[in-house]
């Protein structure tokens, strides 16, 4: 089947279905709701070698999100980060509020990572300050993304 632009008809049939709301008979808005999903079913079929392609080239849909790859990348991007110079960073995390047992882990945790001075803790604003030896931190790959992370997240310098 050759492809043709689907364009128009799929904006003619999205106009129609929200436009059809306004009126006391529904069956406009079914009718032009049916002629909508078909046009998208349509649509999709015609590209659907290309979108084949385009995920096999970067690697699968979940390569193309960005979602966290390990356990501290996502406490990194859990937390706000509130203040970075290289050695010490501030960061806010609201579950950490009025949470000691939470506080506990996350200073057990931080602490064992490479080149990690101090982790410090405040239960009453959510807050952790964490001062590291940045040439030892970024020997670790991982540690290294994650400082970079950080560091382009950062709300006031």
């Amino acid at each position: 089947m050759k492809q043709m632009s689907l364009g128009l008809p799929l904006m003619g049939a999205a106009a129609g279905t929200l436009l059809s709301l306004a009126f006391p008979s529904k069956r406009g808005h079914i009718v032009c709701g049916i002629l909508w999903t078909g046009l998208s079913a349509l649509h999709a079929w015609q590209y659907r070698k290309k979108l084949a392609q385009d995920l096999k080239k970067n690697g699968g849909f979940f390569a193309m999100t960005d979602f966290p790859q390990s356990k501290l990348d996502f406490f990194v991007r859990a937390v706000e980060v509130a203040s970075y110079i290289p050695g010490r960073v501030r960061l806010y995390a609201r579950p950490l509020v009025g949470n000691a047992a939470l506080a506990k882990q996350v200073e057990k945790e931080l602490s064992g990572a490479a080149g990690m001075k101090s982790v410090r803790t405040n239960t009453t604003t959510g807050s952790i300050l964490l001062e590291y030896d940045p040439a030892t931190l970024r020997k670790d790959p991982e540690l290294a993304k994650v400082e970079e992370y950080i560091r382009t997240h950062v709300k006031r310098r």
